[in-house]
């Protein structure tokens, strides 16, 4: 206390100095002025001085790079805002208030129905737990070798079918509910959000549990040693090869060097703990951008990216691994004050040890590296140890978390709620939906009616006239809906469950290209496809090329925005899907723009906003808005 106090008496002593410096040079300054002032009237043949002295370029070339277009910003901006205005004043004088009360004219079988919808989504909930439940072995270690390999035994497929119907009903039921008995495409589409949401919750479940039951039935309680790494697929049966690998770690090169082939994020995150809220991105030439930064107290100020940034060039993991863990002043084993580490992906040392000697493990052990001092490529430590896992408060934590992708346990904060911060996360999310409401109601609404007439006369310039329109509409919409879903909505959501890693979304609007868009502005999905879909595929046994992961990603986001969007309009023309498919050859567009050009060009980004929210957005509205109408007359 009394050196703060005695910080705060050195400021106040400060500042009288600093503000007579400042004084000081700005009277200096004026009064050089104001000789070269007095020397120029002095001199001889006024007329005839020398004016062009030196060679200079103009502002606006871009050799100069010192030019501040600040003004120009500020007056885009007003202008912006002068038009919006005048277009709000010109709706008003055409439509008069078209805003009503949300709800007022739905039909009570309408609600019956979506409360149908949301039971059946809860249902699959519980029966996913009873049959985690019924999958627990008998013991550890009570599997044979020779007769399961890898783990799975008769009782083990027996679950993967009963998860593999109850996935097929949570997405069915829902999905048959919807399209034939509400008509509400709102609420249709409140349902179907749900069911996907559980969908991908329930398949993230089951394969975690998966893993985790197969290392339980093995014995193999560091969960180190996956002999699905040491197979192959031959001739359509797989083959491990118990000759390959260590039950202590992963395969290291001859020189002391970790294969390329490995998971550069996952290493990073083994080496820097996840109070070291360590993050970094790729791109297409070399592995940039390493994060790190320590883990100061989580508020709606530090859930993006952590600053300062680390400009790193490196060619090998192993490289990145040096840099990241020489510029980490981190102390593994006493993690800063506000968190706590419940023992996800890559724990302090404490958590950890306590972990392993819970397991059995000898004591001292380093659980990110080897003997050799080598960081393992996957060190998994929870703080909950399978199967004390499955338990209806461990799964329902799950399902009211902000992830998608399960954990026995997660990284949570300690101290009690804030619950000033979690009041006005839930003011901004309930004036955000109130202002997407009247924007949808007053504006959108009368685009779009004429853009149905626009579509019927064949009109072309009609049309183009109308999705521009619809554009700016959809534009705010889109940034109003992001920032109450992401930020208010996933934040106040995290502070109740004082669930600590609020990274939701990265700058996804400065994206190079529709790559970066689809990495980071989604974190939740963009975690489950990497864990769930990318490295399952480009893994032993399957070691499929990165290509055919990317074509199954996408085909599952396509599958879902056709349920997302169609189903709850009654309009199953694939719009959706195809729009989705397409990102493919645009992504392969704008990465050989930035290729061509570099990522300073903006090339890229300006690709990604045309073809997202200047095209692509609106027209698959005003697609789907007018199949409904057709439909429903």
């Amino acid at each position: 206390m009394s050196q703060a106090a005695g910080v705060a008496k050195d400021e106040l002593a400060k500042a009288p100095a600093t503000s007579a410096r400042r004084r000081h040079n700005t009277d200096k300054s004026a009064a050089t002025s104001s000789r070269r002032h007095r020397a120029r009237k002095g001199q001889p043949y006024l007329q005839a001085q020398v004016v062009h002295y030196r060679p200079r370029v103009s502002v606006l070339d871009k050799e100069l790079t010192t030019v501040s277009y600040h003004g120009l910003v500020n007056f885009l901006l007003l202008l912006l805002s002068a038009t919006l205005i005048r277009l709000a004043i010109e709706n008003y004088m055409k439509y008069g208030i078209l805003v009503s009360v949300p709800g007022a004219t739905i039909e009570a079988r309408d609600w019956l129905a979506t409360a149908a919808g949301m039971l059946a989504v809860a249902a699959s909930f519980l029966v996913a737990l009873a049959v985690e439940k019924s999958a627990i072995p008998a013991c550890s270690g009570c599997s044979s070798a020779a007769a399961s390999p890898i783990g799975v035994d008769a009782e083990e497929k027996r679950t993967i079918m009963l998860h593999a119907a109850n996935l097929l009903f949570v997405l069915v039921a829902p999905s048959y509910i919807t399209y034939f008995y509400i008509f509400q495409p709102a609420l249709g589409t409140a349902v179907m959000t749900l069911a996907c949401i559980m969908f991908l919750k329930l398949y993230s479940l089951s394969a975690a549990n998966f893993d985790l039951r197969r290392a339980y039935r093995l014995g193999d309680k560091q969960l180190s040693s996956d002999p699905l790494q040491r197979a192959s697929l031959q001739r359509g049966r797989l083959v491990v090869d118990v000759k390959r690998g260590t039950a202590g770690g992963p395969v290291h090169s001859s020189g002391g060097t970790d294969t390329e082939d490995s998971s550069v994020e996952d290493m990073v995150r083994s080496m820097v703990p996840l109070t070291a809220r360590a993050s970094f991105s790729l791109n297409a030439r070399v592995l940039d951008d390493i994060c790190v930064a320590g883990n100061d107290r989580i508020d709606a100020k530090a859930d993006a990216l952590p600053r300062p940034r680390l400009r790193v060039r490196a060619t090998t993991a192993s490289e990145v691994l040096r840099r990241v863990a020489s510029t980490a002043e981190v102390d593994r084993h006493s993690p800063p004050a506000g968190a706590v580490d419940d023992g996800s992906l890559s724990d302090d040392g404490a958590a950890a040890k306590t972990l392993a000697d819970k397991h059995g493990s000898h004591a001292g052990a380093d659980p990110y590296g080897d003997a050799a001092g080598r960081p393992k490529r996957s060190a998994i430590h929870y703080a909950v140890a399978y199967p004390d896992n499955v338990s209806l408060a461990n799964f329902g934590y799950f399902w009211l978390a902000p992830t998608l992708c399960y954990q026995p346990s997660y990284p949570r904060m300690a101290g009690p709620i804030r619950k000033a911060f979690v009041a006005k996360r839930a003011t901004e999310l309930v004036i955000l939906c109130v202002a997407m409401w009247i924007v949808i109601q007053q504006y959108a609404v009368p685009t779009l009616v004429g853009s149905v007439r626009a579509i019927d006369t064949r009109n072309p310039f009609w049309l183009s006239e109308r999705v521009l329109k619809l554009s700016v509409i959809s534009a705010a919409v889109w940034f109003l809906g992001f920032y109450a879903i992401f930020h208010s909505g996933l934040n106040a959501l995290a502070e109740v469950l004082r669930f600590a890693d609020r990274a939701f979304y990265l700058d996804w609007w400065n994206s190079v290209d529709l790559a970066a868009y689809w990495r980071e502005w989604n974190l939740p999905i963009h975690y489950f496809c990497k864990r769930h879909i990318m490295m399952p595929l480009v893994s032993p046994p399957l070691s499929l090329p990165a290509g055919a992961g990317v074509l199954l990603t996408f085909l599952v986001s396509a599958v879902m925005h056709e349920l997302l969007f169609g189903i709850p309009t009654h309009c199953l023309r694939g719009y959706s899907f195809v729009g989705m498919m397409a990102q493919i050859p645009l992504i392969q567009l704008t990465q050989w723009l930035v290729r061509w050009r570099g990522p300073e060009s903006g090339l890229g980004n300006a690709v990604f906003w045309i073809s997202f929210c200047i095209v692509g957005q609106p027209l698959g509205v005003v697609q789907y808005y007018y199949t409904w109408v057709k439909n429903n007359p």
